[in-house]
């Protein structure tokens, strides 16, 4: 089976999965959901390593659901540990070595938060439990096997993965059943409904989207099979879509960036510039077209009262600046946090990433992290100096991972790893298409 074959057939397979998924949901029948759920386990747990990434790409915009019960936990994080397993125990097998002093920095961190969690008595939850976890996981995956993870599969099982959950959340929300999930669906009103998919929040469900355009738009400005092109316009707009119904302001803004970023790239493009004038041309015609009709009407005038008749940031700076004087004024949390728990200041979140980091673990935690992914990740990483295009183009990948942290508490969700990890497989995609070969060696 070619390597083309194997990436659709994986991808139906699960594009299938889900659909029994959702009938599953869809009739309340839990030998389906059983069965979906068990499939997602196979698929993950025996197919190849390098196919890891991108199915939880595909699965993570379902995550919320692939549950047995609303209560229950997501099978989704659940597989973690067992793959985490497998790979480590083949690494034992292989001899492969790692930096001692990545070992001692993920002991230390480890140790540092726990002793930070008994002074401040905190519990030990499971979302602290899976981050420790990820932080020794990713390095280990990534250095096995990132050399192995195709960058346009990874995109093409996230795309799919978003516009499948997308369009499976339209249709379930109409069946009654589906309102026991309570963390699947949160309607969110300022005149008219917010679309969020499977995610209660539209800001969260908005970035999934942002990261899978900013991916296509990597790749395309790659692609030289030209009727691969119309397909990933397609695919852009569809995403456009759904994430407009979001009504999300974070999502516009970004999405405006990333797309100021794609077309100021074409300048130094030596190459097919035809097609990309020809997308761009597409493009407007079709934002045109969705403003003079009514597909998109109620959510165009949402977006004007959320513009015109709210602060720019919804009350976002408030928080930020309330959760700065509270650091500031207790040195203690400024340099050590909390210890990682899920505890709230005032119980609002500071809708700022980096605020979030420091509330969580401190700047010393935060220099420890920090120093991680420069642990983990430089040895698998290319040092080429990118050209114009490929730096701009980086730039908007390195854009859509980053820019949504100005507005939400990112850290303890999946895609804090799993979208880090995406971003520089795709630093490396860029490096080897400029070399014409291995950017790896």
């Amino acid at each position: 089976m070619t390597e083309d074959h194997e990436k659709l057939t994986l991808l139906i397979i699960s594009l299938l999965n889900v659909a029994v998924l959702s009938l599953g949901h869809a009739g309340n029948k839990q030998l389906l959901i059983l069965g979906a759920l068990a499939l997602f386990w196979l698929s993950v747990v025996f197919s190849p390593k390098a196919n890891f990434l991108p199915l939880m790409l595909f699965y993570l915009p379902w995550s919320p659901v692939l549950k047995l019960r609303p209560d229950s936990f997501t099978f989704f994080t659940l597989v973690v540990p067992a793959i985490f397993v497998i790979i480590f125990l083949t690494d034992l097998k292989n001899r492969q070595k790692y930096k001692t002093e990545l070992i001692v920095l993920l002991f230390l961190f480890t140790a540092y938060t726990l002793l930070v969690k008994f002074i401040n008595q905190m519990s030990i939850d499971m979302s602290y439990f899976f981050f420790i976890i990820m932080l020794f996981f990713i390095p280990i995956y990534a250095k096995q096997y990132m050399k192995d993870i195709s960058f346009e599969k990874c995109t093409l099982f996230l795309t799919a993965g978003v516009l499948s959950a997308s369009a499976a959340s339209k249709i379930l929300m109409n069946f009654p059943q589906m309102l026991r999930y309570i963390n699947v669906y949160k309607w969110e009103s300022v005149g008219l409904t917010r679309f969020s998919g499977f995610y209660e929040d539209p800001n969260f469900y908005s970035v999934q989207i942002i990261m899978a355009v900013a991916a296509i738009l990597t790749v395309m400005s790659k692609t030289t099979k030209k009727p691969l092109i119309p397909l990933q316009l397609l695919a852009v707009l569809a995403l456009v879509f759904f994430g407009l119904l979001s009504v999300s302001k974070m999502f516009l803004l970004s999405l405006g960036a990333i797309l100021a970023l794609w077309v100021f790239s074409l300048k130094f493009k030596k190459q097919n510039v035809m097609y990309e004038a020809g997308a761009l041309i597409v493009i407007l015609a079709v934002v045109i077209a969705a403003y003079f009709s009514d597909v998109l009407t109620a959510e165009i005038n949402q977006y004007v009262f959320r513009f015109t008749q709210s602060a720019f940031t919804t009350g976002r700076t408030d928080l930020q600046i309330m959760y700065l004087d509270y650091l500031f004024s207790n040195s203690d949390k400024l340099f050590f946090g909390i210890g990682f728990s899920n505890i709230l200041l005032n119980l609002r979140a500071s809708h700022n990433t980096m605020i979030q980091i420091v509330w969580q673990i401190g700047l010393i935690g935060g220099v420890l992290l920090y120093y991680w992914q420069r642990l983990a990740f430089a040895p698998v990483l290319n040092r080429i100096k990118f050209e114009p295009v490929n730096k701009i183009t980086f730039i908007m990948l390195v854009g859509a991972y980053f820019l949504p942290w100005l507005a939400l508490d990112f850290l303890s969700f999946d895609e804090f790893f799993y979208y880090f990890l995406l971003v520089l497989i795709g630093k490396n995609y860029l490096a080897e298409k400029q070399l014409g070969g291995n950017a790896y060696g």
